[in-house]
C-alpha cells in the first residue's frame, strides 16, 4: 500500500499552529477532514472564535483518500432511498447534496481550488444490475434530475445499461483540503494538528475538552470523526465502518518512450452497481494522467486478505486498459448509517452543546458540507434549512437489522492467537511487538489487516498501528502493549 496519489502533486504551505491552553473559543471542532473543515468555516465566517483540532494531519483518514467525485449521481442511491422509504426522503438526500455541490464550487472558486466538469455514470457490469440501473432512472427523472438512459457505452470495460447525470465535477481531494484549511485561518479559525481530544465533559455553560496538548473549553463541540469519539451508544446501533479500496494507473505502459492515448482512458466518472462495485474516472497529477479504480469495498475487519482485494482491482483493471501499470494503492473508511441518510445529532437534546455529523457512505464530499450547514445553522440559532430527510422508523429498523445481522469474525492469522485474551504480534523496526486485541473502544477484538498493517476493529472500525497506535477512531487511546 502506499499514499494517496493526491499526495504526490504540489501542495500550498499549511498554516501551523498551536493549541491556545487554558483558554475558552466558541467551538472546538474534532477532526480536520471535509465534515470538520467546513464546519469550522462557516463558524469563523460568522465572527465565532474557532479551533480544530486534528489528532493526525488534515485529511489523514477518509477525506484525503477520496476519489474527488463530486456529483449527486451516487450509484442508485436515490432510487434505494425511494423503495426503502419514500420519494420525499429521496428529495431530500438530493437537495442536500445539491447544496454540498454549490459549496465546493463556491469554495473552489474563492480559494483558486482547481477542478474539472465531467459527466458522471451509474452503470451495471453484469446483466443482473440492469433493473437497479433502470430503476435510478426513473427516480432522478422524478426528482427533476436532467438525466439520459443508455443501453451500453463505449468503454473498455462492460456495461449493460448506463444512467448519465451531464456536468458534475472532480477535483483533487487534497487541493480542496488545502484551499479549506487557508480559507479557516483567513476567517479567524485556528487548524492544530497533532492534538489528540482524549476527554469531554459537559456543564450547563460549557464543555471542557481534554487533548494531548492541553485542555481548554468551548461553548460547543463538534465531533467530525467519522464516528464518535467517547460515546459508546451511538456507533454500535446507527454506524457500520466500511472500508474501500483506490489505485492509480499509469497507462503508457512499461516502455518508457510509449504514451497512452488520451481516448483510451474512460471519459467521465462512473460508479457501477454490481458487487463487488467498481469506480473509475480520469485525474490529473503532476500534469499527467492517470486512471483511478477502486472498489470491492467490506464491512471494517471482515476481508481475510486485504491484500488480495486490491490484487484484484489491479487484475481487473489490467484484464481491460492491457498496458496498466499500477503506480498508487491505497484504501479510505466511511461509515453506513442504519438509516441509509447521513446522521447529523446533537447529544443529549436539540439545546446540548456536543454535535456530531457522520454516516456518508462514501459521499461525504457532498454530504460533509450539507452536515456543515445543518450543524453550524443550529449553534447559530438560524433556521435549519437544509435536511438529509427523515426516513419511517419502521424502515430504519428493518434495515438496521439488515445491515447488523452478519456478526464480523474474528480473522485467524499467524500474528493472532485465539484465547480468553486474544493478542496480536508483529515485528516494527526490528523488535518484536505483542498486543493485546481488545479494542478499547467497546471491546471488539481487533483483526489484522494485511494490506495496511493495521489491526482493525469490526464493531465501530477503529483502526490501530501495528504497534498498537490508534489512528483513527472511535478509540482514543492505543492498544495495550504487553
Amino acid at each position: 500500500m502506499t499514499a494517496p496519489v493526491w499526495n504526490d502533486g504540489a501542495r500550498i504551505a499549511r498554516p501551523s499552529d498551536s493549541l491556545p491552553a487554558a483558554d475558552h473559543v466558541n467551538a472546538v471542532v474534532v477532526g480536520a477532514g471535509l465534515t470538520g473543515l467546513c464546519t469550522a468555516l462557516r463558524l469563523a465566517e460568522a465572527g465565532r472564535k474557532v479551533v480544530v483540532a486534528e489528532a493526525r494531519s488534515v485529511g489523514a483518514c477518509a477525506s484525503g483518500a477520496s476519489t474527488g467525485k463530486v456529483t449527486v449521481l451516487q450509484g442508485n442511491r436515490l432510487s434505494l432511498l425511494a423503495e426503502s422509504f419514500s420519494i420525499d426522503v429521496a428529495q431530500d438526500y438530493l437537495r442536500a447534496h445539491q447544496h454540498g455541490v454549490e459549496e465546493i464550487l463556491r469554495l473552489c472558486s474563492a480559494r483558486q481550488v482547481p477542478f474539472e466538469r465531467a459527466n458522471a455514470f451509474t452503470y451495471a457490469g453484469t446483466p443482473e444490475g440492469v433493473n437497479k440501473v433502470r430503476n435510478e432512472f426513473e427516480v432522478c427523472r422524478e426528482l427533476g434530475l436532467p438525466v439520459s438512459s443508455h443501453d451500453s457505452l463505449d468503454t473498455a470495460f462492460p456495461v449493460h445499461a448506463a444512467v448519465e447525470l451531464p456536468d458534475q465535477v472532480q477535483l483533487d481531494p487534497v487541493a480542496l483540503l488545502d484551499g479549506l484549511v487557508a480559507a479557516v485561518v483567513a476567517a479567524g479559525g485556528r487548524v492544530v494538528e497533532g492534538c489528540r481530544v482524549t476527554g469531554l465533559e459537559e456543564s450547563d455553560d460549557r464543555v471542557a475538552v481534554e487533548t494531548t496538548a492541553g485542555r481548554l473549553s468551548a461553548d460547543h463541540v463538534i465531533l467530525a470523526t467519522a464516528s464518535p469519539i467517547l460515546d459508546h451508544v451511538l456507533t454500535t446501533t446507527e454506524l457500520v465502518p466500511h472500508r474501500s479500496y483506490l489505485c492509480a494507473f499509469d497507462l503508457a505502459g512499461s516502455a518508457p518512450e510509449s504514451s497512452a492515448p488520451e481516448d483510451a482512458l474512460p471519459e467521465g466518472m462512473f460508479v457501477s452497481v454490481d458487487s463487488p462495485s467498481r469506480t473509475l474516472r480520469k485525474a490529473t497529477v503532476n500534469a499527467q494522467r492517470v486512471l483511478l479504480v477502486g472498489g470491492n469495498g467490506h464491512r471494517t475487519g471482515e476481508a481475510i486478505s486485504t491484500q488480495e482485494l486490491i490484487g484484484d482491482l489491479e487484475s481487473w483493471t489490467v484484464e481491460h486498459f492491457p498496458n496498466a501499470r499500477m503506480t498508487h494503492a491505497w484504501s479510505a473508511q466511511d461509515h453506513h448509517p442504519t438509516g441509509m441518510v447521513p446522521l447529523v445529532t446533537t447529544f443529549g437534546s436539540d439545546e446540548g452543546r456536543v454535535h456530531f455529523a457522520g454516516g456518508y457512505s462514501k459521499w461525504g464530499i457532498t454530504g460533509a458540507p450539507a452536515a456543515a450547514r445543518i450543524i453550524s445553522d443550529r449553534i447559530l440559532g438560524r433556521p435549519e434549512t437544509v435536511s438529509f430527510g427523515t426516513p419511517s422508523k419502521l424502515g430504519a429498523m428493518k434495515n438496521a437489522v439488515k445491515s447488523q445481522a452478519k456478526t464480523p469474525a474474528m480473522m485467524v492469522g499467524n500474528l493472532v492467537r485465539e484465547g480468553l485474551k486474544p493478542t496480536g504480534e508483529t515485528t516494527v523496526g526490528g523488535e518484536t511487538v505483542e498486543v493485546s486485541l481488545v479494542c478499547p473502544h467497546a471491546g471488539g477484538i481487533c483483526t489484522w489487516n494485511d494490506a495496511e498493517s493495521s489491526w482493525d476493529c469490526p464493531l465501530h472500525g477503529s483502526r490501530f498501528d501495528a504497534d498498537g497506535s490508534v489512528l483513527e477512531g472511535p478509540a482514543t487511546t492505543d492498544l495495550k502493549r504487553l
